[in-house]
């Protein structure tokens, strides 16, 4: 006989009342994203663009908008507080939905080069079957996760004591990093450009990324899970005197990531991992509106805001204000698209990798000195064979798993990513419904504010700066063997 879900069970999937019967309210704000996001936007912008010419890229474009467009919708209606969900189909909308619809409405790319329509197509192409094997990863990580099945046997919880050695493993870092990379006088208040010019150019490349990680990942990680710990304090600093020596080193590590984690010298996708964190776990969350404001509030500064984010950070830039179109259409940091339709006419030239990119990125860690033909990363691999002198350019998802296994790449990278995420994603909703100090409560805030940039790539890159939070983390995680489902069902 099928034994009934345990409450906690019970409360990981199920539907709360509110979301069950989805709020007038909720319809209407869905709606109106809707409108908004699929007709006002992506039409407005085609109008701004002179001597239109419409043909089927520019079609499959439109695609890609309302595709994006109409998730992001519908997840405004449901109301739910999926992070990953989020950044995925802003992520898309935004990079490979208005761009490439301004781009080729516009005939300008960011880069130098032109492309035939075949090639425009088939890029979208494979952007919308990675979105629909994106689509099949969730839905089975939906039906994974009601089956109450798990990907590793093991639980994981927060512990307080873990949290406070990493906060003084921050301090020593910092301090030790700050001394390699030139002395405080050159990490404190510096600028990108500053740092360049301070590098030392006899020092191994590997050396510098080292240290650099650990001057400001264990500094923005402690700060993050001693503040997650300091939302929960009624339940877990009881006592007057833990309040107060949480607030001192709250306090600490705040003046430290002041130090180490500025934002004039930050990257930029680092640096929003940073706010987007901070200010997922600490907002109040309102299934009727939240997620439609979230939406609106993101596309508007990764649309208008972003491309100015550099001003303040490089000494030799000044502020020229471009109109959107020209911005989405020439700005580099709007490149993602291009470096599919690159990797495409790489692939027609030369073939698939089989892998060999995938596994550079995998072992992202091993020193060249000890693998000398060690691969670049893709977005550096795919600009050197177009032939441009400017290399350090993005490579998207899409086109890490095309360069590597082509569409059948495709389809499996980005099954596989919906399949984790959308698992990460259900125990992090779980844990918004119940009170308490979850693990996973600081995990998805983290990696799905991370997911842009990861999203973009390239993904060397990309695993290369994830897997230091990820282990900074795990630092702070108690670790016990989940019990089995055999011995579980004994006990019913």
């Amino acid at each position: 006989m099928q034994r009934d879900a345990l409450p906690q069970e019970r409360g990981s999937w199920a539907l709360s009342p509110a979301s069950a019967r989805f709020s007038a309210e909720s319809w209407f704000w869905g709606f109106c994203l809707l409108g908004v996001l699929t007709i006002l936007i992506p039409f407005e912008l085609l109008h701004m663009v002179s001597d239109l010419d419409f043909g089927l890229p520019i079609a499959l474009a439109l695609l890609s908008t309302a595709y994006s467009g109409v998730h992001l919708a519908l997840l405004a209606i449901r109301g739910q507080k999926k992070l990953f969900s989020l950044t995925f189909w802003i992520f898309s909308y935004v990079w490979l939905g208005l761009v490439p619809l301004v781009q080729l409405a516009a005939k300008n790319y960011p880069w130098p080069g032109g492309y035939e329509q075949w090639v425009s197509a088939y890029a979208l192409l494979i952007v919308l079957v990675g979105y629909v094997a994106y689509d099949i990863g969730s839905w089975l990580g939906r039906l994974y996760y009601k089956n109450g099945s798990r990907l590793i046997p093991y639980n994981f919880s927060l512990s307080k004591r873990r949290a406070y050695l990493l906060s003084l493993f921050a301090v020593v870092a910092s301090l030790m990093a700050v001394q390699q990379l030139g002395g405080a006088d050159v990490i404190l208040g510096a600028t990108r450009h500053s740092l360049d010019q301070a590098a030392d150019p006899e020092a191994a490349k590997a050396a510098s990324l080292i240290w650099g990680t650990l001057l400001r990942v264990p500094a923005y990680i402690a700060l993050l899970t001693m503040w997650w710990i300091w939302l929960n304090r009624e339940t877990f600093l009881t006592q007057r005197w833990q309040k107060v020596s949480h607030i001192a080193i709250l306090l600490l590590l705040l003046i430290l990531n002041l130090a180490v984690n500025n934002p004039i010298s930050l990257n930029r996708f680092f640096l929003g991992t940073i706010i987007f964190s901070f200010v997922a776990i600490s907002l109040s969350w309102n299934e009727r509106r939240s997620f439609s404001v979230w939406v609106v509030c993101l596309v508007f500064m990764l649309v208008v805001i972003f491309p100015y984010s550099d001003i303040f950070r490089e000494e030799t830039q000044s502020l020229n204000f471009a109109p959107i179109t020209t911005q989405l259409a020439s700005n580099g940091d709007y490149d993602a698209f291009q470096q599919i339709a690159n990797t495409v006419m790489f692939v027609s030239d030369d073939g698939i990798t089989y892998g060999h990119q995938l596994l550079g990125a995998l072992l992202f860690w091993v020193p060249r000195v000890f693998w000398p033909d060690k691969p670049v990363g893709s977005g550096q691999y795919v600009a050197e064979h177009i032939g441009y002198d400017f290399t350090n350019l993005s490579s998207p998802l899409w086109a890490e798993a095309y360069i590597n296994a082509g569409l059948i790449g495709v389809v499996a990278v980005l099954l596989l990513f919906g399949l984790v995420t959308s698992l990460l994603q259900r125990g992090y909703v779980a844990s918004t419904k119940t009170r308490g100090l979850l693990f996973i409560g600081g995990l998805v805030p983290i990696l799905a504010g991370f997911q842009f940039f990861f999203l973009r790539g390239d993904l060397q890159n990309g695993i290369a700066y994830m897997v230091p939070m990820l282990g900074c983390y795990l630092l702070t995680a108690k670790v016990t063997r989940a019990p089995s489902r055999t011995r579980h069902h004994h006990n019913d």
